[in-house]
């Protein structure tokens, strides 16, 4: 299947793609590779790497360049001081772990070797892999990727691949596959026998970066895709390292113990018997360098992604740019692609109305300020499922002897109530007896985990109200409004594909998940369970200790409560 063509001949697809060929025609305008050589970059992380010719032409275009001012964890860096990196390191990381690992697979396989041609894909389509990532990384496709026409596209993607690519993924498919992207690299760039590979290139490159299998001549080459986008592919084995070593984390895992052990096995395809299947998988050995890979990641959702500054930092972001949608500031995919984190908070000066009439006027240029200066409004309820407890149902004792007598009557009459009525009279007039008393921490947050950013106003809405009515029953003016309040309830963490058949067993023939050695989706639910936290926030415009009785009767609604409620509050702005 030509998937590209497939996708162009979409409504969905053109919609955008003719946003995104003007942002890349804006780019590229004038710009022609000057005289540039192979280089060695020196890089934190992995040491010094070259860089072919071909390679340095594509780095130093204008649409790699703009990286250099997309941070990597967003605004973690208000934080972590330090983290301060870009998805242009980042993307060169991607490539250097992608090329140790062609290196790799060739030396560890067994009657498989990695040719020039399919290396070279696989390394462009490592430096383009984040080319289509806007301001602030993953903050702002947050936004974009909940607009209708992005989810129609997203739709359209699962359709035809049964699979939904995350959207800034999505953006680096249609930016290579634009006209004006080709037109430029096969004119301009020194890649190796590009009149050969022309017609394919950069579909096989949008697959790997999507996520989806290449095949060619009745084979399966998911390796290629796996190295890209896969279980323990190069963009995992870089950013970890990365955010993890400029945030002063003591964060390690064997990568050459990793890289020791991979290779490629050629099996019956799983989906279709009937083709050969070239799969990157682990030698079973080797399993313990994904366990810690694993940890590491779990370790960065506790300290960084999901640390509560970060959170509501990126929060006040989304308001952001979300307020510059609503102004038509920001009004195409060419926009959240043109604007880069520097200049993003220029443009609140250009605000003339409020973005949300509808519920409260939110002063654009007063929140960038305040996200420049981290004046970051402070907690005022934060829920865990280890700072809360269910409050126990009152067992109605009347309703309990009448079942009781119920049930004896029946027995003595005998009639038609057999032992499986006794045994369900006695289930149903246990469990009221035996109420668990565990509060289900998923019934608390579905209400908001999941919300659309559209969908969280209406929510902030009505914990306004509530609280413009606790405030007038002090007494107490309400100078503030809708936009000082945060619900921050951030997704339930997913560790990825734990029961794809990626382990190479001792028999070095069969293949296993790595959930039959390493129990991951165990650990995701324990850190969701254990280290996972949804948090109200408010300004210093609002009574805090006011707030903090509202957000419990807001979040909790009287089915669990915290257990230390006064110690918490004591402590809330630490």
């Amino acid at each position: 299947m030509n998937l590209v063509k497939v996708l162009k001949d979409t409504q969905e697809y053109k919609k955008i793609e003719t946003d995104v060929e003007q942002f890349v025609e804006e780019k590229l305008d004038g710009y022609i590779p000057g005289d540039i050589e192979s280089k060695t970059i020196h890089d934190s992380v992995w040491g010094s790497i070259e860089y072919s010719e071909w390679e340095m032409q594509l780095i130093d275009s204008p649409l790699m360049q703009r990286l250099r001012d997309v941070h990597q964890v967003g605004l973690a860096m208000l934080t972590y001081p330090a983290a301060r990196h870009s998805r242009f390191e980042h993307s060169l990381g991607v490539a250097a772990a992608a090329k140790r690992m062609c290196e790799r697979v060739n030396a560890n396989s067994s009657g498989f070797k990695i040719d020039e041609e399919n290396k070279n894909c696989i390394i462009l389509a490592a430096i383009v892999h984040d080319i289509g990532h806007c301001f602030y990384s993953h903050l702002s496709e947050s936004i974009y990727g909940e607009l209708e026409d992005f989810v129609a596209l997203r739709n359209k993607f699962n359709k035809i691949l049964s699979r939904k690519p995350k959207p800034h993924e999505m953006l680096s498919f249609i930016i290579v596959n634009t006209l004006t992207f080709q037109e430029f690299f096969f004119s301009h760039v020194s890649y190796p026998h590009k009149g050969k590979v022309k017609g394919t290139l950069f579909q096989d490159v949008g697959c790997m970066i999507i996520g989806a299998n290449i095949e060619k001549n009745n084979k399966i080459l998911s390796y290629q895709t796996s190295i890209i986008n896969g279980p323990f592919d190069a963009d995992k084995l870089d950013y970890i390292r990365r955010d993890s070593l400029t945030a002063g984390l003591a964060l390690q895992y064997d990568i050459e113990r990793l890289f020791t052990k991979i290779q490629v096995h050629s099996i019956p395809s799983l989906s279709n018997p009937q083709k050969i299947e070239d799969r990157l998988v682990i030698n079973f050995n080797g399993v313990t360098a994904i366990e810690e890979l694993t940890f590491c990641k779990i370790m960065l959702f506790s300290y960084i992604y999901y640390h509560q500054k970060v959170l509501i930092s990126e929060t006040m972001i989304k308001d952001y740019a979300y307020g510059l949608y609503e102004l038509k500031i920001i009004n195409t995919f060419a926009d959240f692609l043109r604007y880069t984190d520097s200049e993003i908070l220029t443009l609140s000066k250009q605000q003339n109305g409020s973005p949300f009439p509808e519920y409260d006027h939110l002063d654009l240029n007063a929140l960038a300020e305040a996200v420049k200066l981290r004046k970051l409004p402070k907690r005022c309820l934060e829920i865990s499922q280890s700072n809360i407890t269910s409050i126990e149902e009152n067992i109605d004792n009347k309703y309990v002897v009448q079942q009781c007598q119920s049930i004896i009557e029946q027995c003595q009459l005998g009639n038609d109530y057999g032992i499986e009525k006794l045994q369900k009279d006695i289930e149903i007039l246990s469990s009221v007896m035996t109420r668990s008393t565990k509060p289900v921490l998923d019934e608390l947050i579905a209400e908001f985990s999941e919300l659309t950013y559209v969908e969280l106003l209406d929510k902030r809405k009505e914990f306004y109200n509530l609280l413009v009515v606790a405030h007038k029953k002090k007494g107490m003016n309400v100078n503030f409004n809708m936009f000082d309040l945060y619900v921050v309830f951030p997704k339930l963490v997913n560790y990825g594909a734990t029961t794809e058949a990626v382990v190479l067993g001792k028999d070095h023939n069969e293949l296993m998940t790595i959930n039959d050695f390493v129990k991951l989706d165990e650990w995701a639910g324990s850190f969701n369970s254990n280290k996972w936290r949804g948090y109200i926030y408010v300004t210093d415009k609002v009574d805090k200790a006011i707030a903090f009785e509202v957000a419990q009767q807001f979040v909790l609604k009287g089915k669990a409560k915290l257990k230390n409620p006064s110690a918490y509050l004591k402590g809330i702005d630490e």
